[in-house]
């Protein structure tokens, strides 16, 4: 009897967290002065069957046929949005030696600053992602995905914002089921939730003036802030 209430409180404690960290101590060698992380897609030239994303407020909810670029650029807006976290992703450039207006690229920093996605032939995932690291610091990631995961916009959105996720350094919080993160997620996420942009702005904190690193990343549900 006395291990069932051991467990049992074990089970209870654990529905009280939020998001998991891969490891506590390592992430990208980022700052606030200097937070570019590049995608790097291996064909941006795949197009998709079908959206059913049903969001008049979603990005790419007009479009019937979008391409891997644009629905790309809708999941690092995305990323790009969460307050309190200085991270910003950018596609990587298709020509590194004319660069579009605004690019941020740097051969130099990018060397180690590179998520990579591509389709593979996936067995029983729709995606996979595998990061490398020198000890302290994430240095690259791979993300590759499942070929039928190409057809659909709003499933392939939810891959990736999801591995991306592993790739900035989350894991899964496996006790909730409001999170992009979760396996037990909501069938209606597609893009990062509360929980999620916690988790990323806990590991790449922005400085805001007035505000305290215990407060920011709560989004809004703390009574002294309200959030953006």
């Amino acid at each position: 009897m006395k291990i069932y209430k051991i467990l049992t409180a074990i089970c209870l404690l654990s529905i009280l967290f939020g998001f998991r960290l891969i490891d506590a101590n390592i992430r990208w060698k980022i700052s606030e002065e200097d937070p570019y992380l590049w995608i790097k897609l291996t064909d941006r030239t795949l197009t998709f069957e079908s959206n059913s994303i049903d969001d008049p407020g979603d990005s790419i909810y007009d479009l019937k046929n979008p391409g891997i670029v644009e629905v790309m650029q809708s999941i690092i807006n995305d990323a790009n949005g969460i307050f309190g976290s200085y991270l910003r992703l950018e596609l990587y450039p298709e020509d590194v030696n004319n660069l579009e207006s605004g690019s941020h690229y740097d051969a130099t920093k990018a060397e180690k600053r590179i998520i990579e996605i591509g389709e593979d032939s996936l067995f029983l995932a729709s995606g996979v992602a595998s990061w490398q690291s020198d000890g302290e610091n994430i240095i690259g990631c791979k993300i590759s995905f499942a070929k039928e995961d190409k057809k659909e916009v709003r499933s392939f959105i939810a891959t990736m914002t999801h591995e991306i996720g592993h790739c900035l350094g989350l894991h899964h919080p496996q006790e909730l089921v409001d999170s992009i993160m979760s396996y037990f997620k909501q069938s209606r996420f597609y893009r990062y939730q509360i929980d999620d942009k916690m988790g990323i702005s806990y590991l790449y904190p922005a400085n805001i003036k007035d505000l305290d690193h215990k407060e920011h990343n709560t989004y809004g549900l703390s009574c002294k802030f309200r959030g953006d």
